[in-house]
């Protein structure tokens, strides 16, 4: 039997033990004219002895992301919780990998999968297949809600209709998902592909400046706001190697990403 997370109700639990995140997969803000290469920040939350999956990553991270959690003695099945920021292939595709554990998403995201709506908007990035497969094992919380101990959801509507972010209230840190897709846009004020309204999308910025001290992108590092609004970055840039396989007679390339 699947277990179950008991919401803490809309102002949170008053313990005050540690509440913190560590970047298991980061984000990288890349794309190519072959189409999304769909590398998104995975994270694992802490806050009231709870440990909650933020985002599973797609396909091609399914040995990096179990490779990371088994170097912090983590069994996947001994989470707490899975955490989908929205039903696309970058930020979904891995919820078959845990098994029993409850999987979090807005009210208003699994509709957008389940009633077809995606399809009306023309969005090529849900893996409905995945979805209507483990639809039954989704458990759904709403805009203002306190599912985890000091950790709020906020919707962060645009990208898709029912984009929802994690708010730990005590740091005032946002895990944004595509809500903040990158720091790029964020200081440019430029939206993330939306399927569902721009203006939406660009008015999510205004309620991160003024509530966050803390974001974590949905495919970038985590940055603070200086004084002036624009992005600090607080981790140093992912490395990423491409390696490209030419005509068989020459070397490898490898193209380096920082």
């Amino acid at each position: 039997m699947q277990k179950q997370v008991t919401p803490t109700g809309a102002e949170g639990a008053t313990g005050r033990t540690r509440q913190r995140y560590t970047i298991l997969l980061p984000g990288i803000p890349v794309s190519s004219n072959r189409g999304a290469l769909g590398w998104s920040t995975v994270a694992l939350i802490e806050t009231g002895g709870l440990r909650i999956l933020f985002d599973t990553g797609s396909y091609g991270d399914r040995s990096l992301l179990m490779a990371r959690l088994q170097a912090l003695s983590l069994d996947p099945q001994a989470l707490d919780a899975v955490f989908i920021s929205h039903l696309h292939y970058d930020h979904c595709q891995n919820i078959d990998l845990f098994a029993d554990i409850p999987l979090l998403v807005s009210e208003r995201e699994l509709r957008y999968v389940l009633d077809g709506e995606y399809r009306q908007r023309r969005d090529p990035y849900v893996p409905a297949t995945t979805i209507l497969s483990l639809k039954d094992r989704f458990q759904t919380v709403l805009d203002g809600s306190a599912p985890f101990p000091d950790v709020r959801v906020v919707a962060l509507p645009g990208h898709t209709p029912g984009q929802a972010g994690l708010f730990l209230s005590r740091e005032k840190i946002l895990m944004a998902g595509d809500g903040v897709k990158n720091a790029w846009d964020f200081a440019n004020r430029m939206s993330p592909p939306a399927f569902f309204s721009q203006d939406a999308a660009l008015g999510n910025y205004e309620w991160v400046t003024a509530n966050a001290s803390e974001i974590v992108p949905g495919h970038d590092r985590p940055f603070r706001l200086r004084a002036d609004g624009t992005p600090a970055y607080l981790t140093a840039a992912a490395e990423v190697t491409l390696t490209y396989f030419p005509d068989p007679g020459l070397e490898p390339k490898e193209v380096h990403l920082s």
